[in-house]
């Protein structure tokens, strides 16, 4: 029987989403969506996700795709020494910078190891209530991924907020260059907190989200667009109950982990850039600098469910992703039309022989509650 999707979103839906409530259906459809697509995530993660509450931990409330890093890190992609030349993202559209970029990544060495590692740089950019700037409030998630025996190994560090611009900088200092913030009722520090947890497989916060792929299918999936299409929407058909609509954008979010940080075939990852390449609205953005300062080209891809779009960025040479960033497409919640919501940052991606460096779950901090709201009952173990 298939999973009623109603059902999951019980405890997490806003009140809004009541099937006895007058809802339209966009807004119905949009917060499915939204809640459905989220990759994993550790406890600690998807509890600051959960929509508008109040108090939820910034640092670690970046599921959805989403630190500017001191220094420009130098992402350690298994890559030829001499790479082919560089795609023309700037004369394409978006389609054929995909395309393009797929016919970069397919010729990457495949490589092997134990664990496939990454090092994602996340940032959620938020303006200082009665100030005239913004701070970057940052995180670092770190994955060791064995798919063959589909196990995963993550862990989430606070590196510290920081003004998001030079002219934030220069605001923030005028203001006194104050240490810490309070946003939506959690203090946000400038010297983070460091860890904020690890999490081992096996261990009471192992979380495997909606709309996630199981590790151990990586190696069935086709390497041709349409037909991993058609094989990603009958595996998400099998397991949830939703409209066809709602299913294809979670087969959307899936390429999109697929393209940039599953440990994915060069073949797969290429076939996943292809997959996006014929969505409708796709389109070419030309050269763009990431949170890093690195230099590459990107593509937006169109949010039917949101107000923004999500970018993806490649490098020029080698078509690997570098990261993405969510857009506000209209003005409303805060952001501007225009203005980045959050980003992903891609600073390290390769395999390895090296192991994590812990092998059990830090202890759960238990949920999170605003000041003035009963605290969610205690997870049973």
């Amino acid at each position: 029987m298939k999973n009623d999707i109603l059902h999951h979103l019980t405890a997490a839906r806003p009140a809004h989403l009541d099937p006895d409530r007058p809802t339209p259906s966009p807004v119905r459809g949009e917060e499915l969506a939204t809640v459905m697509s989220r990759p994993r995530a550790t406890r600690t993660a998807r509890a600051t996700a959960r929509p508008r509450r109040v108090g939820c931990p910034l640092v670690s409330g970046l599921a959805l795709a989403t630190a500017t890093a001191v220094a420009a890190v130098v992402i350690t992609h298994t890559a030829p020494e001499q790479p082919g030349p560089a795609p023309s993202a700037t004369s394409g559209s978006g389609s054929q910078v995909l395309l393009a970029a797929a016919s970069h990544v397919e010729q990457q060495p495949a490589g092997s190891g134990t664990y496939w590692y990454v090092e994602e740089h996340l940032g959620s950019l938020q303006k200082i209530p009665g100030k005239n700037y913004t701070v970057d409030v940052r995180t670092e998630q770190r994955y060791w991924t064995a798919a063959a025996k589909n196990k995963q190994w993550s862990q989430l560090l606070d590196p510290g907020a920081r003004p998001a611009t030079k002219a934030d900088e220069a605001a923030w200092k005028a203001d006194g260059s104050p240490t810490s913030w309070n946003l939506m009722g959690e203090t946000v520090t400038y010297a983070g907190r460091g860890e904020i947890q690890h999490d081992a497989p096996g261990g009471s916060a192992d979380v495997v989200t909606m709309g996630d792929l199981p590790l151990r299918l990586l190696a069935t999936l086709p390497t041709d667009e349409k037909a991993l299409r058609k094989r990603l929407f009958a595996l998400v058909d099998k397991d949830y109950n939703a409209p066809e609509e709602i299913l294809a954008r979670i087969v959307v979010d899936t390429a999109v982990r697929l393209a940039t940080t599953f440990p994915s075939t060069p073949a797969l990852r290429a076939a996943a850039y292809r997959l996006l390449a014929a969505e409708p609205g796709v389109r070419s953005l030309g050269d763009v600098k990431d949170h890093t300062g690195r230099t590459g080209y990107a593509v937006a891809l169109p949010s039917p469910h949101e107000p923004a779009e999500l970018r993806l960025i490649f490098d020029k040479s080698t078509g690997l992703p570098l990261g993405t960033e969510k857009v506000a497409t209209r003005g409303g919640d805060g952001a501007s039309k225009g203005e980045v919501r959050d980003y992903t940052t891609i600073t390290s991606m390769k395999w390895t022989e090296e192991a994590p460096p812990f092998d059990t779950d830090t202890e759960d901090p238990g949920p999170v509650s605003a000041p003035d709201e009963a605290p969610d009952p205690k997870p049973a173990r």
